[in-house]
């Protein structure tokens, strides 16, 4: 009788320990990773994964659009179905919502013409405890201006889903599932495409819009913003163009949210060779400020407007006083004499903006001032190139040229 009662409270004790540890694993099961996540993107709409895989055929390779360091981008199509399943309840029922709108307005389309989104499939090993993922999200959720590509939304596919995992809930790891960001598809490529691959010239008129537009977009992060946005990888295959050729800025996985404190930010140092600021090619952490992305703004104006010459190149033509002469040749047509004087311009506005002293480089605030209100061109004459080696050997090295005694008007 005696080993009965202490065998049916041990037994009684295991099951209610049995049962509490399973109402427990309920709640963190549903909670742990979609409620975080959740309340981690700042309510960005969230996706289901059943949604994307249909857009996107299974993430298809023939429906591989783009891939970089951080992620695989595939064009989805949603049918009117998938694009209404892949809204939070309350927007599919609400008539007066904007989404609903546009899932309403899908319905007139015929079965299959559904709306084109990009979805970008976050590589596991880039992630860093999910860090970039958040950061990418929030910064470009936050941010809302005509040339910055727009957040649709996000997607988390929890692949841990076995009676052990659920069972086993404070070993799950994060990283362990599967991350996506989805994004309006811009139609028409990026700036490096249309620069250095594709047989159809741009023509003058479209670049300088296209300087316009990233500066817009830059103008807005770093001046508009508070607190300010530094990108931190501006890049001609990190710029987007819609069929008018209106340029947007997108892959944010680098952006920092600035310090309202200070006008400086310490983080490791990361971005494109020949684009980074030279100031942070580093090893460990580095200051990364505003006029690290002007310096990449300025490298990609030289694209732009010097296309397949070298920022050295350009440099040593300005000081012969020929910098015209570093002009895509092949803009070198009928209207070249029209706007010569505005391609001068864009290249010595490249050339002041990817100055090695940061402290003499304009903020991008007074560069698109310079280009709008035709204020005289900066006096450059002064700058010395002389090539040095680079101290540091690692994913940054490189041999950079080093403008000295410069003129102090040029703050």
């Amino acid at each position: 009788m005696r080993a009965a009662i202490v065998g049916g409270s041990i037994g009684g004790a295991v099951a209610l320990v049995v049962v509490v540890w399973c109402i427990i694993s309920c709640f963190k099961w549903t909670r742990t990773t979609s409620h975080d996540f959740v309340a981690r993107t700042g309510g960005a709409r969230r996706f289901e994964y059943s949604v994307l895989a249909a857009a996107t055929d299974d993430f298809s390779e023939e429906r591989v659009i783009g891939q970089g360091a951080f992620g695989v981008v595939y064009r989805g199509t949603f049918t009117c179905k998938g694009w209404s399943s892949g809204l939070p309840s309350r927007e599919r029922d609400d008539p007066s919502s904007t989404e609903s709108s546009v899932s309403s307005n899908s319905s007139s389309k015929e079965p299959g013409d559904g709306s084109e989104v990009a979805v970008k499939k976050i590589l596991k090993e880039t992630r860093g405890g999910n860090l970039d993922f958040f950061a990418e999200m929030n910064t470009i959720s936050e941010a809302k201006h005509k040339n910055l590509v727009k957040l649709k939304g996000w997607c988390c596919r929890e692949n841990n889903t076995n009676l052990l995992d659920f069972m086993c809930w404070c070993c799950r790891k994060e990283e362990d599932n599967e991350l996506f960001l989805v994004y309006e598809l811009v139609p028409n490529g990026n700036l490096h495409y249309h620069l250095h691959e594709s047989e159809q010239v741009i023509t003058w008129p479209t670049r300088y819009q296209i300087v316009k537009g990233i500066g817009s977009a830059l103008v807005y992060l770093h001046h508009e913003c508070d607190p300010y946005i530094l990108h931190r990888d501006i890049k001609p295959g990190n710029i987007l163009l819609d069929n008018n050729f209106n340029a947007k800025l997108a892959d944010f996985e680098l952006s920092r949210v600035g310090n309202q404190d200070n006008a400086t930010m310490m983080t490791l140092a990361q971005g494109t060779e020949g684009y980074i600021d030279p100031e942070c090619r580093k090893d460990g952490k580095v200051k990364f400020y505003p006029r690290s992305d002007v310096y990449s703004f300025g490298i990609v104006l030289l694209d732009i407007v010097c296309t397949r010459k070298s920022r050295e190149q350009v440099w040593e033509l300005y000081k012969g006083g020929k910098v015209i002469e570093a002009t895509d040749e092949r803009l070198h047509g009928d209207d070249f004499d029209r706007w010569q004087t505005q391609m001068q311009r864009v290249a010595v506005l490249g050339l002041w903006c990817s100055l090695l002293d940061g402290a003499k480089r304009p903020t991008i605030q007074k560069a698109m001032e310079f280009l709008e209100r035709d204020e005289p061109l900066p006096n450059l004459n002064y700058a010395v190139n002389t090539w040095l080696p680079s101290a540091h050997h690692d994913a940054y090295t490189s041999h950079c040229s080093d403008e000295q005694t410069l003129l102090s008007d040029l703050r």
